[in-house]
């Protein structure tokens, strides 16, 4: 794992696990909240629905008060009086009161009318509960009871909450109950409600931590391309600086070549030419005259190798020259024709700038002489605003759109002629000439303080 890798690693495995963890805590902690919430909800809904029972348990009580404490009517029509009272006490559409004798006869049901007439002491429930027998014996303690019960309007069974009262006189148990599913529904709707928060705020953890993630990748990406950037900047640098020993090295080569080994090649050409004019038999004039030929080969080869390394023409009259001497000389080599239209760019350009644009114009005309099978090469020169225009044309065979770019073998020349221009804030491009052939353009910048000095 590099070292790129860990940094990411580092910077957003703990995010990942931050954001997790806290999800997970909110889900436990929303889970115990909402379970307390709900709890303390339907505690708070019976309390309120048993108070209400006893309200509405007193006021049928208060009813059938003048009914049950007469004196007047005999028990019978008391009784009548207070049954019919109890029938017509209904609230809501599902809500009555019911009246059981003490043996669990029903005596008055308005909502459930075939249970009137029958014992049902031994009525039990779906969870086994004693439901009548037990209504009786709450209703004797004053308690409140739940039970499961079929509720009118659905006919299905639900919890169901009773109070009743016991009317000793007549042995009674006067009672009504209300139906509880009414509170599922609303401890179901207040979990909802809290799914709905808990997933809301899941959802904006989530985005915190997609958004921490993005915002990480964004921090290392910038990071990143300022590292490469610097690193970029101190490449540039690095290869400006080893372009400018080169230079500096061939010249001082090229200097020695053409001061130190040509001269003393030409000292001892004469020698020899000394010799030979003193020389009186031909068996020694001929091997001093293929000796003098070897010298003057020397002499070529060296001085061939020193404009190769530093053209002592570039220093001394300036780019222009130097470009047209290349030419002839590559034309005498190769066979390809060169032709050379430009004037002397003055003093607008530095030395460095000078030498970088030199090796680039050698360097296109060795890769024309390998891959692009040219007869005919144009070099131009012009200036165009704030900088000089340079153009190579020749009529090879340009680039192809089916072949790799750049030619195999060329990749380390083009990219060595990129380097240059780059390290001299210039521009170059490659693109297909008409009908034939590649176009070399190079932007050359003028040095701005040269300009200022030539005005």
């Amino acid at each position: 794992m590099n070292f790129k890798t860990k940094l990411l690693v580092i910077t957003v495995l703990p995010t990942i696990l931050i954001a997790l963890a806290s999800t997970y805590i909110i889900d436990v902690l929303a889970s115990r909240l909402a379970q307390s919430q709900a709890k303390a909800i339907e505690e708070f809904y019976l309390e309120q629905k048993q108070a209400e029972l006893l309200n509405y348990v007193a006021l049928a009580k208060n009813a059938l008060t003048p009914s049950y404490g007469s004196y007047l009517k005999s028990e019978r029509k008391a009784q009548y009086e207070a049954r019919r009272i109890v029938r017509k006490m209904t609230f809501g559409e599902d809500n009555y009161f019911y009246i059981y004798d003490g043996n669990g006869t029903n005596i008055v049901n308005p909502r459930h009318t075939h249970l009137i007439g029958s014992n049902w002491i031994g009525l039990r429930d779906e969870n086994g509960k004693t439901v009548i027998k037990d209504l009786i014996a709450r209703a004797k303690t004053g308690d409140a009871y739940t039970y499961t019960w079929k509720k009118p309007s659905s006919g299905e069974y639900v919890d169901k909450l009773g109070f009743s009262v016991y009317l000793p006189k007549w042995d009674w148990m006067l009672g009504t109950g209300i139906y509880l599913d009414d509170v599922s529904d609303q401890i179901r709707k207040i979990q909802d409600q809290t799914e709905i928060r808990i997933g809301e705020t899941r959802l904006i953890i989530l985005l915190l931590a997609l958004g921490s993630l993005i915002l990480t990748a964004i921090i290392l990406t910038l990071a990143r391309v300022s590292e490469q950037r610097f690193a970029d900047e101190r490449l540039r640098l690095l290869t400006a600086r080893i372009v400018d020993v080169q230079e500096e090295e061939r010249k001082r080569v090229a200097h020695e070549l053409h001061d130190g080994i040509s001269q003393l090649l030409v000292s001892a050409r004469y020698g020899l030419e000394a010799a030979v004019s003193k020389a009186k038999s031909v068996g020694v004039r001929e091997p001093l005259d293929k000796s003098i030929q070897t010298i003057d080969d020397t002499i070529n080869e060296v001085r061939r190798i020193s404009m190769a390394l530093r053209p002592s023409v570039l220093d001394d009259m300036g780019l222009v020259s130097a470009v047209k001497s290349l030419g002839a000389e590559y034309s005498k080599q190769t066979g390809i024709s060169v032709h050379v239209n430009a004037k002397q760019p003055k003093k607008l350009i530095t030395d460095e700038t000078r030498i970088a644009v030199y090796r680039v114009i050698q360097e296109a005309l060795t890769n024309a002489d390998r891959h692009s099978k040219a007869t005919e090469i144009n070099i131009s020169l012009k200036r165009e605003r704030s900088r000089f225009l340079l153009l190579l044309e020749d009529n090879g065979v340009g680039i192809s759109h089916h072949t790799k770019w750049p030619p195999t073998g060329s990749g380390l020349g083009i990219r060595n002629m990129q380097e240059r221009i780059d390290a001299i804030g210039g521009t170059i491009n490659f693109k297909n000439a008409t009908p034939s052939g590649l176009i070399i353009e190079i932007g050359i910048p003028i040095d701005k303080k040269l300009e200022q000095t030539e005005k």
